[in-house]
């Protein structure tokens, strides 16, 4: 019902706006100026209308009756309402009058002016329970302080005027209907409410002579709330299936008198316009639509629809059978890919669970902690014991015997590598027992300083090489042994048996798992790595994610300028950095040329890169800024020492003993150009 009453209230503000343009809402409603303005306005619409203006004022009218039932009293709309409403009857009268004149009669209820005495009557019942309202507002507005409803003193008043003024109409338009139509209201009404409704009229028509004007009419006003006729019939009867107002004559008994049943049929007759109006409205509203959906199914029984029909179920069919396809193909890849994942994971939880069991012999890590300190180990793949170099067997001291037992102590190794190597390794079930099998003859290379290296050549091993000798094996074994120091090596990598070759320049890039929305940026060709130990030529080409460097040249020990893999024998690796990690960028000099840049990672990684002049270096640095994703990055632009260091309020840091000592020192040779990867 709440709903129902707020669907109801916004209705009435749309008809309100819709039928407001016919009276202008700068007039004064008291007056009767306003009256014959509106008299006025309708008047001119008669020629026009000629017979039909008795039904658009019936329909304006019970618009009108509509507002007034929904609006609040205090409102301006509501008085609004009123002042039309007032117009509409004094219409009414008039068509009644002219009738009247020319029929020669005055009988209530006759059949040709039925229509707008039913209308009188509905009128002064409303008004009736509109009074009713406005005196229950009226009196909460006297009884609670000003603050309950309104925000100052000034708008309180502004409604209370506006209150009485909507009283004010509401008794005019009863007394018009009392003056004009008294024969209907005698007929329609009790006697009791009859004779209320003279006597309350009667009272107000003569104002108190010894009150001022202003003062004689709010008395008039308040006396008229609180007659007998306002104040009482507010009951409801239901009678055969509609109600009907408690003071509308249905056979009631007043003073051993029994009323007449005129008003009880006039309501009645009132409901059957009612539902007629409505029957025929949702008739002509229904028109079109049904008019619409008759040409819908003349049109869908042409032969052009049942073409369409034919063609449209051949699609649906050719799309469904494809996405069955596409569902199909999606599921076996996304199979696939959980394979090799879960498989991968396996290897790097089996690593990460037993290191302590499969190495045996550590070394200081190449790592650094924030403040450039080694304390972490890292397993060490190239231990030797330098027995060669004792004294001892230099002047020649159980030089045999030493021989024999490192003989003896090498083919042990080699048997528990192997094993090692036959653990770890990845069977490859699509190939056949009796097909050739092939080795990874190379070598596994220590980072060496140079963190987030990720080889391409995967660890790859026979279905089952236990019987075989090590003749037919022919490698060595410390070349299976796995890296496991080399991250993001192995779990995010495609083998080159995983992709299929192409003609794209950068698809040895392609083979590591690529991100989300990553794209290649530039590519910078006779790049090298620079270490303390190794130096290597490659290509380096940076994405929007990621820095990947594919190795060209060979891997070069930076003392003695030969090759450290000199048969060739180890395959060039392909390597990447994530740029998310990435946390510092800063200008070097290599061979007294300003055409290298060191990284720095949130691991404590660094990546010395040298690159063929100070043109591609600074290319490589602006891509970097500019076009990447690297939310860590936290040094300046420049690459400039002074200017780094004069933006870093360095000193200022060390002087108010923010940093230590060594803080200090570390940070004045990492800006200076100081580095561990080169010793220039």
């Amino acid at each position: 019902m709440l709903s129902m009453r707020h669907n109801n209230l916004a209705l009435t503000l749309d008809i309100s706006s819709s039928i407001q343009f016919i009276f202008p809402d700068n007039l004064d409603s008291a007056k009767a100026a306003s009256q014959l303005h509106g008299l006025s306005l309708v008047r001119s619409t008669e020629p026009r209308l000629g017979q039909s203006q008795g039904i658009l004022l019936l329909s304006l009218v019970r618009l009108s009756l509509i507002l007034l039932a929904y609006l609040e009293p205090s409102s301006v709309r509501f008085l609004q309402a009123c002042s039309r409403l007032r117009c509409f009857l004094h219409w009414s009268l008039e068509i009644i009058r002219e009738s009247v004149a020319l029929g020669g009669y005055n009988v209530a209820f006759h059949e040709l002016t039925a229509p707008l005495d039913r209308m009188v009557l509905v009128i002064v019942l409303h008004c009736h329970r509109a009074l009713s309202r406005c005196s229950v507002v009226l009196a909460e507005l006297e009884s609670s302080p000003w603050d309950k409803y309104f925000s100052d003193l000034e708008s309180r008043q502004k409604s209370h005027r506006r209150l009485f003024r909507a009283i004010l109409e509401l008794r005019e338009i009863v007394l018009a209907a009392y003056r004009g139509r008294n024969e209907v209201l005698r007929t329609a009404l009790t006697p009791q409410a009859h004779s209320a409704l003279s006597r309350g009229l009667e009272e107000v028509s003569s104002p108190q002579k010894e009150s001022p004007k202003s003062m004689s009419k709010e008395v008039n006003l308040r006396s008229f709330l609180e007659s007998d006729w306002v104040s009482n019939f507010l009951d409801v009867d239901t009678l055969e299936g509609f109600e009907i107002p408690e003071q509308v004559a249905n056979g009631q008994m007043h003073d051993k008198k029994k009323a007449s049943t005129r008003g009880k049929e006039a309501m009645s007759e009132l409901i059957s316009e009612s539902k007629a109006i409505v029957k025929e409205y949702s008739a002509l509203l229904n028109e079109p639509f049904g008019a619409f959906c008759e040409s819908q199914r003349k049109w869908a029984e042409t032969d052009a629809v049942r073409d369409r029909e034919y063609e449209g179920d051949l699609l649906v069919k050719r799309l469904s059978s494809k996405h069955r396809t596409d569902a199909s193909e999606s599921n076996r890849s996304v199979v696939a890919q959980f394979a090799l994942a879960s498989q991968r994971m396996a290897t790097i939880q089996r690593l990460m669970n037993d290191p302590w069991d499969l190495l045996k012999r550590w070394e200081v890590s190449t790592h650094t902690d924030l403040l450039y300190r080694r304390i972490l180990l890292s397993p060490n793949y190239c231990f030797t014991n330098h027995a060669n170099a004792s004294y001892e067997l230099a002047l020649g001291k159980d030089r045999e015997a030493y021989q024999k037992e490192e003989i003896s102590r090498q083919e042990r190794e080699k048997e528990k590598e192997i094993e090692l190597a036959l653990r770890v390794a990845v069977v490859p079930y699509e190939e056949s027992v009796e097909e050739e099998v092939e080795e990874d003859d190379g070598e596994r290379e220590s980072s060496d300083g140079f963190f987030g290296w990720v080889e391409m050549e995967g660890v790859e091993a026979t279905l089952d090489r236990s019987h075989l000798s090590e003749d037919e094996v022919g490698v060595e074994v410390k070349d299976d042994t796995i890296d496991e120091t080399a991250e993001e090596s192995d779990w995010d990598e495609i083998d080159a048996a995983e992709t299929e070759s192409t003609s794209d320049p950068f698809a040895w890039a392609r083979k590591f798992l690529w991100s989300q929305g990553e794209h290649p940026l530039q590519n910078f060709e006779n790049v090298a790595i620079v270490s303390v130990q190794t130096f290597i030529e490659g290509v380096v080409l940076l994405t929007t994610h990621s820095i990947y460097f594919h190795q060209t040249g060979d891997v070069i020990d930076v003392m003695t300028k030969e090759k450290i893999d000199a048969e060739g024998k180890k395959p060039k690796q392909n390597r990447r950095w994530k740029l998310n990690q990435m946390t510092d960028v800063h200008g070097r000099r290599y061979m007294m040329k300003a055409q290298g840049l060191e990284l720095f990672f949130s691991d404590m990684q660094g990546l010395f890169l040298k690159f063929n002049g100070v043109k591609d270096r600074d290319l490589f640095h602006s891509k970097l800024r500019s076009n990447c994703k690297v939310p860590l990055l936290r040094s300046f632009k420049s690459l400039n020492p002074r200017t780094v260091f004069k933006k870093s309020m360095l000193t200022d840091l060390w002087i108010n003993r923010r940093i230590s000592n060594f803080q200090y020192i570390m940070a004045l040779n990492l800006m200076a150009g100081r580095t561990f990867n080169d010793i220039w």
